[in-house]
C-alpha cells in the first residue's frame, strides 16, 4: 500500500515537473519567436496516431499487406501537430501575435495527466511500460534514454489504456472568471475530439497526397491518384471528382411573383402545365400573401 502511494506520488511528481519545464520551452520560444517541437509532444502525438490508426497485421492474411500500416508509417503524426498549432491557439489578447500560444505542447500534458487519472482510478488495463515510446520512434531518431526521459505516462500507456485516458477528459469542466467582462472556459472533451477526430479525418482525407499541405491552396498541387494516398489504396476510394453548381434555377408560373428573368429549362413541356426553372429567384409582391383571416389554431 504504501509503496503504491510512493510510485503514485513519483508520477504525479514527474507530470509536474515535466509540465513547468515544458511550461518554460513555450515561453522561450515566444519570447524568442521560434515553433520547437519538444520531444515529449512528438513522443505523445505518436501514442495518440499509433492508438486511433494503428498498425493493422492481423489484417495482412485477409485483405493484404497493403492494408497492414497505419497512420506513423506515413509521418500522420508530424501534420497533425502542425494542425493543431496553426489551426487551434489559445489567445491572450492583449500580447499581440506572440499573444497565440500553440497548443500542441499543453494537450500533450493535459494527456499525462489524464492517463495518471486513470491509473489512481485503478481502470488501467495494465501498468506503464518505458518501452513502449521508444517503439514509436524509428532507430537513431532519439536515443532510448532521452525518450524514455521525455516521455510522460501517456505514452507508456498500453493502445486501449491511452484511449481510455482521452474518454476521462470528457468529464472536465472548467471556468474561471477572474475580472469583470473576462470569462475563462476550459471543455476537456473537446481535447478528446481534437486528437482522435481529426487525426482520423486527416488520416482518410487527401492531406497526404499534396506536394506541400502548408502552401495556400492555389498553389498545392495534389495528383488525385488513389496510389498517393495510403487511406485511398486501403478503402478503395477512386480519388475526388470536380464539383458543380447545385443550384441551377428557380421555379416560376404564371400567376406566382417568385421566378424571374429568362428561362433556363421547362420541365413536363408536354403537360398541361408545364414547370418553367428560371434563372432570378424573383420576389414577392406587396400583400401578395393575404393572412388577415388566419386564425391561430391553438391560442393561449
Amino acid at each position: 500500500m504504501y509503496d503504491e502511494q510512493l510510485r503514485r506520488l513519483n508520477r504525479w511528481i514527474g507530470t509536474v515537473l515535466r509540465g513547468a519545464a515544458s511550461a518554460l520551452e513555450l515561453l522561450a520560444d515566444l519570447v524568442s519567436g521560434t515553433e520547437d517541437v519538444e520531444l515529449h509532444t512528438v513522443v505523445t502525438f505518436r501514442a495518440i496516431v499509433d492508438a486511433v490508426v494503428p498498425e493493422t497485421p492481423e489484417l495482412d492474411p485477409e485483405l493484404g499487406p497493403a492494408h497492414v500500416p497505419g497512420g506513423l508509417a506515413i509521418g500522420l503524426e508530424d501534420f497533425v501537430v502542425t494542425y493543431v498549432d496553426d489551426g487551434f491557439q489559445f489567445g491572450l489578447p492583449y500580447l499581440g501575435p506572440r499573444g497565440n500560444i500553440p497548443l500542441a505542447d499543453p494537450i500533450a500534458q493535459i494527456l499525462d495527466i489524464a492517463a495518471l487519472t486513470l491509473l489512481d482510478q485503478g481502470d488501467a488495463t495494465g501498468e506503464l511500460d518505458d518501452d513502449r515510446p521508444v517503439s514509436l520512434l524509428a532507430p537513431g531518431e532519439a536515443s532510448p534514454r532521452a525518450v524514455r526521459t521525455a516521455a510522460g505516462p501517456f505514452s507508456k500507456l498500453s493502445r486501449r489504456d491511452r484511449l481510455r485516458a482521452i474518454g476521462l477528459l470528457d468529464e472536465l469542466e472548467l471556468e474561471l472568471s477572474q475580472f469583470e467582462g473576462e470569462l475563462f472556459e476550459f471543455d476537456g472533451g473537446l481535447v478528446g475530439q481534437l486528437v482522435v477526430g481529426f487525426t482520423e479525418m486527416i488520416y482518410y482525407s487527401e492531406w497526404q497526397g499534396y506536394d506541400e499541405f502548408t502552401q495556400p491552396p492555389s498553389e498545392r498541387v495534389h495528383p488525385n491518384d488513389p496510389a498517393a494516398v495510403q487511406s485511398w489504396r486501403q478503402t478503395g476510394y477512386p480519388g475526388f471528382s470536380d464539383g458543380y453548381a447545385a443550384l441551377r434555377g428557380y421555379l416560376g408560373d404564371d400567376d406566382g411573383p417568385l421566378g424571374a428573368g429568362d428561362v433556363w429549362t421547362t420541365i413536363d413541356d408536354d403537360q398541361e402545365s408545364p414547370v418553367r426553372i428560371v434563372r432570378e429567384p424573383g420576389s414577392f409582391r406587396e400583400n401578395d400573401y393575404e393572412t388577415s383571416d388566419y386564425e391561430e389554431p391553438f391560442p393561449e
